[in-house]
C-alpha cells in the first residue's frame, strides 16, 4: 500500500454500508458516503441476504466515488456477528461476482478490538478522563461490549449476552402483551448486568460513562453522525430527553429524529441500557462518541505504516493477561516462558520466516498455554486448548483463535498430526504456523520446567545442522536439560535442525 495515497474503508454492519475515504497521514476523512438503512428483518441473520441488491448498488456507487477521488487502495470489511460461516462464504462469493470486492469478515472479538482502539486517539479529553476510570459501552447486533479504561490504559472488556437482535425481538413481542413493556425490558437488562455490580462496588474515584456509536442516541441528542468530538450530556438533561422519548409515539420519534421506523424500537432499550450503566457507575454525565469500527481500522493501518506511536497490541495482550490471571497461572513461570519464546523467535527469523503477527500469536500462546492446569494438571494442555476454543480473545480472527488453541495443545507432549480433527480443520497455512510456533514454545517452556527461573538469560547460535542454546545459570539444570531434550523432538521434526542446550556457569550475582 502506498503510504502517500488516500485510502478507502468500506464497512458493512447489519444497519447499513459506509465508505470513508481518509488521508492516512492525518486520519482526516476526505469523503464519506452511506447506503440506505437496511430493512431490519425479524431474523437478523437474513438481513444481508435479503438486501443483496441494495448492497451491490451501494458498493457500485462507492467504487465510482473511489475512482473519482483516484483512490487505488481500499478494502471491504463486514460485521459477521449474525451470520454463520457458510452463509458468509455464500454472500462473499455473490458480492465478489457482482463487484469484484473481497469481503473481510469480522467476528465479535475483532469488532470489539476496532471499536476499542478507535477511542484511543479520539480526543485529548478522552486521554485526560482515562486518568480516572472510563466505562465505554457499545450496543452491537449480538452483544453489548463494555470496555474499561483507567490510568490512561485499557484494562478489560466484557461481552454481555444481549444485543439489538434480542432486544428488538423482546420489544416487538411485548407490544402485544398487557402490562408495561418498559418495566419488563428494564428488569431483563438488570438481570444481564447483575454480574457487574461487584466490579462497580469496588471502584473508587471518578467514573465516566461513554456510549459509542449509538444511532438513536446520537439522533436524540442531535449529534452529528460524522463528528468525532465527544459530546457531553448531563444526567438531568439526558433523563429529560429520555422521558420524553419513552412517552412519545413511534411515528413522532421517527419523524423528529429522521430515522427509519424499523429502528424506532431501539430507542427505549438504548435509554434503559444507558440509565442502567449510569446508575451502576454513579455518574452525573453521559458522553457520546461516534468513533467506531472504520475509525479503528484506520488507526490500525496508520499504526502499521508508522504514523502513530501507540502500542495497539496492548489491548490484545492485556486481554490475554487477564485470562491468564483468571485461571490462576504461575506469573513468574509465565513471564519467563514468554521472555524465552520471544527471544528464540527473534533470533531465528531466518529459520521460521514468520512475521510480526505470528510473533504476537506466540506471545499470547506463551501466556496462556498453562491455563488448563486450573481444571486438571493431568493433560492440562488439552484443557488449555478447550478453554481457548471457547474463549475468543479480543482482536483475533476465528482462525487466529484456533491457532492459539492448537499451539497451547501442542506445547507439552502431543504433536501436530493430520489425523487429529482439530488440526486438520484449520487452514493449511495455519497448520505450519502452529507447528513452528509450538516447536519454539516447547523449547522456551522447557527452559523453566522447574518453575524456579533458574536461567537468567540465553544466547542462541544457529548452525547448519544444530541450534545451540546457551543458558546462563548458577543452578543445577538437570531437570531443564531433561525436559529440553524431550521437548526438542518437535523442533527437529519441523525445522530439520537439532536443538542443543548448554550451560554457562555464572556466579550467584550474575
Amino acid at each position: 500500500m502506498a503510504a502517500n495515497k488516500l485510502y478507502g474503508i468500506i464497512y458493512m454492519s447489519p444497519l447499513k454500508l459506509k465508505l470513508n475515504i481518509i488521508d492516512l497521514k492525518t486520519q482526516e476523512i476526505i469523503e464519506t458516503a452511506s447506503s440506505a438503512v437496511f430493512v431490519q428483518e425479524k431474523h437478523k441473520s437474513s438481513i444481508y441476504r435479503h438486501e443483496l441488491k441494495k448492497i451491490v448498488a451501494a458498493l457500485d456507487g462507492f467504487l465510482q466515488l473511489l475512482k473519482d477521488y483516484h483512490v487505488a487502495d481500499y478494502d471491504f470489511w463486514a460485521n459477521q456477528q449474525l451470520v454463520d460461516d457458510v452463509s458468509a462464504r455464500y454472500l462473499s462469493d455473490q458480492i465478489y461476482v457482482r463487484t469484484k470486492l473481497s469481503v473481510k469478515w469480522l467476528n465479535t472479538s475483532q469488532i470489539t478490538y476496532y471499536k476499542t482502539i478507535a477511542t484511543l486517539e479520539c480526543s485529548k479529553r478522552f486521554e485526560d478522563l482515562s486518568k480516572d476510570t472510563i466505562y465505554l459501552m457499545n450496543i452491537g447486533s449480538a452483544t453489548i461490549t463494555l470496555s474499561k479504561f483507567s490510568h490512561q490504559k485499557f484494562q478489560t472488556a466484557w461481552n454481555i449476552a444481549i444485543g439489538y437482535q434480542e432486544l428488538d425481538d423482546i420489544t416487538k413481542e411485548l407490544q402485544n402483551m398487557a402490562g408495561n413493556p418498559v418495566e419488563v425490558v428494564k428488569d431483563y437488562i438488570d438481570s444481564k448486568f447483575a454480574f457487574l455490580r461487584p466490579e462497580f462496588n469496588k471502584e473508587n474515584g471518578n467514573i465516566h460513562v461513554f456510549v459509542q456509536d449509538s444511532l438513536v442516541l446520537n439522533k436524540l441528542m442531535d449529534t452529528d453522525e460524522d463528528a468525532k468530538a465527544l459530546q457531553s450530556i448531563s444526567l438531568k438533561d439526558f433523563n429529560t430527553f429520555a422521558d420524553e422519548a419513552i412517552d412519545s409515539p413511534d411515528q413522532f420519534l421517527s419523524q423528529r429524529l429522521g430515522i427509519d421506523e424499523s429502528l424506532v424500537n431501539r430507542i427505549v432499550p438504548d435509554i434503559l441500557l444507558v440509565r442502567k450503566l449510569l446508575k451502576l457507575a454513579g455518574s452525573k454525565e453521559l458522553i457520546l462518541t461516534n468513533m467506531s469500527v472504520p475509525d479503528g481500522i484506520a488507526m490500525q493501518i496508520r499504526n502499521e505504516l508508522g504514523y502513530l506511536d501507540i502500542d495497539l497490541n496492548d489491548v490484545i495482550l492485556t486481554s490475554a493477561e487477564n485470562l491468564a490471571k483468571r485461571y490462576l497461572t504461575n506469573e513468574k513461570h509465565r513471564k519467563s516462558t514468554v521472555k524465552f519464546a520471544l527471544h528464540l523467535f527473534d533470533q531465528l527469523k531466518k529459520l521460521h520466516r514468520l512475521g510480526k503477527r505470528e510473533r504476537l500469536l506466540l506471545q499470547i500462546a506463551s501466556s496462556l498455554d498453562d491455563i488448563g492446569n486450573f481444571i486438571n494438571s493431568h493433560g492440562h494442555y488439552r484443557h488449555s486448548a478447550y478453554i481457548l476454543q471457547a474463549t475468543k480473545l479480543i482482536g483475533l480472527s476465528d482462525e487466529e483463535n484456533k491457532i492459539i488453541a492448537d499451539i497451547a495443545r501442542y506445547h507439552s507432549v502431543e504433536s501436530p498430526a493430520f489425523e487429529q480433527a482439530h488440526y486438520r480443520h484449520i487452514e493449511a497455512d495455519s497448520q505450519i504456523i502452529v507447528a513452528k510456533l509450538a516447536a519454539i514454545l516447547r523449547l522456551a517452556d522447557a527452559l523453566d520446567d522447574s518453575g524456579k527461573q533458574k536461567i537468567q538469560k540465553i544466547s542462541v547460535s544457529l548452525k547448519k545442522d544444530s541450534l545451540v542454546i546457551t543458558a546462563s545459570s548458577s543452578h543445577n539444570l538437570a531437570l531443564e536439560k531433561w525436559a529440553f531434550n524431550h521437548k526438542a523432538k518437535l523442533f527437529e521434526e519441523v525445522f530439520g535442525i537439532k536443538p542443543v542446550l548448554k550451560q554457562r556457569r555464572i556466579g550467584n550475582n550474575g
